[in-house]
């Protein structure tokens, strides 16, 4: 009999990424992807081919892909219609951030400056900007964003642009005070939820669920400590489970934990009724908690 909590579900994942904002003076081809862009006024400043690549050097892909937690997001922009000064003298700025659904920054923003001297050759030049963002491993799903602004220091001009990015993870209502949700009795790891708890002698059982409702402080700090154990009708622990906890800084603030507990029923165990005790503490919050999850043996 053994308790496992905070297990990430099992995916399978591309290799992460790490951030890369470089400027090139070829450009590659690149197929253009959606975006909601806006100028500051009649300007001929423009971002072009905005793309999301299969790696950092590679090829673009389709705008309405989907990502996984845990992969990286290869961005790709050139910039058009910029002033020339004098000397041939081009500068700009640019800024780079990686927004989740509500806004919050979930990987480091890159901000950067392009200041060169163009040769009469380069008189179709556009630099190139690219960018890496890593969906975090915690990350739930939803529309996420990579959030782009350029500013044209000698044409006195602005642009920025929006490009959607799709995250397939998991979806976990957040609460206001510790407790746990979705917790569900499952025949495997990651498989259908069984209808009507109910059980066998000797059969193994698992349950998967989310911790929510913890408090976290300025960065991100939380700590969350639970222990877990089967009762009978009368309240007696059947089984007592090794106690767990998790705790962590991250950059993006991780608002649920994932758990699962996973066990084996005695052959001889009576039939009755029966109940999945947890019971947790938030250590940053001062709080804690305790839920009962009934299930029958017949």
């Amino acid at each position: 009999m053994r308790l496992v909590t905070y297990m990430p579900n099992a995916r399978d994942r591309r290799s992460a990424g790490c951030l890369a904002a470089l400027l090139a003076l070829l450009p590659i081809l690149a197929a253009g992807q959606q975006d909601d862009s806006q100028s500051d006024g009649e300007t001929g400043l423009e971002l072009v081919n905005l793309s999301i690549l299969d790696s950092r050097d590679g090829y673009a892909i389709p705008a309405d892909s989907r990502f996984l937690p845990g992969e990286p997001v290869h961005v790709y922009f050139q910039v058009s219609g910029y002033g020339v000064g004098d000397a041939d003298r081009v500068s700009l700025r640019y800024e780079v951030r990686a927004l989740d659904p509500d806004g919050r920054r979930f990987f480091m923003a890159e901000a950067g400056n392009v200041d060169v001297t163009l040769a009469p050759q380069d008189k179709d030049w556009m630099p190139v900007v690219r960018y890496s963002p890593r969906i975090p491993d915690h990350a739930g799903g939803g529309t996420y964003a990579i959030s782009i602004e350029v500013h044209d220091e000698i044409g006195q001009a602005s642009i920025t642009a929006r490009l959607p990015i799709e995250v397939d993870g998991d979806r976990v209502q957040t609460a206001g005070e510790l407790l746990v949700r979705n917790f569900r009795f499952v025949l495997s790891e990651d498989g259908e939820t069984v209808s009507e708890p109910v059980f066998a002698p000797g059969d193994c059982i698992r349950a998967e669920f989310y911790i929510t409702g913890y408090k976290t402080r300025e960065d991100n700090t939380f700590q969350v400590e639970s222990d877990a154990w089967v009762a009978d009708s009368l309240g007696r622990r059947m089984f007592q489970f090794e106690a767990r906890g998790e705790a962590g800084s991250p950059y993006y603030p991780r608002l649920w934990l994932p758990g699962s507990i996973e066990f084996e029923l005695d052959r001889a165990i009576p039939a009755g009724e029966y109940s999945v005790v947890l019971r947790l503490v938030d250590v940053v919050g001062g709080s804690g908690a305790r839920q009962r999850f009934p299930f029958r043996i017949r």
